[in-house]
């Protein structure tokens, strides 16, 4: 199984990410918006960041989840390559995020995320595990 697929869309970007459990797929879907922003083989895991997100529900999670993670991109500066869900609940997510500060010496910007939306939103489980569907605004 593929742990992340890009989607087009005419002002937005989609992917779909895949995961055997939740948590995985929590994991994979920040990894995605990770690699529409920047080539994650450019990026050294060298540093912990802890990452926490609360939501309403499941679907509202996710979307505060990556929104986080793309404001320590934004404010903060940081590129990710990969993500560790350390507790995940209906309403609540506490990770660590591994990583860098961006460098434009060694990391190229593919696009620049401006949100992560509701659009057609998805997070469900399959006979394989999870699917989560998301698009950002660019």
């Amino acid at each position: 199984m593929e742990p992340f697929r890009v989607l087009e869309h005419t002002a937005d970007v989609g992917f779909e990410a895949f995961g055997s459990t939740r948590e995985e797929v929590f994991a994979n879907a920040a990894r995605a918006l990770m690699n529409i922003i920047v080539d994650l083989d450019s990026v050294d895991p060298a540093t912990d960041v802890p990452v926490q997100a609360e939501g309403s529900g499941p679907s509202d999670l996710l979307v505060n989840w990556l929104s986080e993670v793309l404001y320590l991109f934004d404010a903060d500066g940081w590129v990710f390559c990969s993500f560790e869900v350390r507790s995940l609940t209906d309403r609540s997510i506490s990770a660590v995020a591994r990583g860098e500060k961006f460098d434009r010496a060694r990391h190229q910007v593919n696009l620049l995320v401006k949100a992560v939306t509701y659009h057609q939103l998805a997070l469900e489980k399959t006979a394989d595990g999870w699917r989560a569907q998301v698009y950002v605004d660019i």
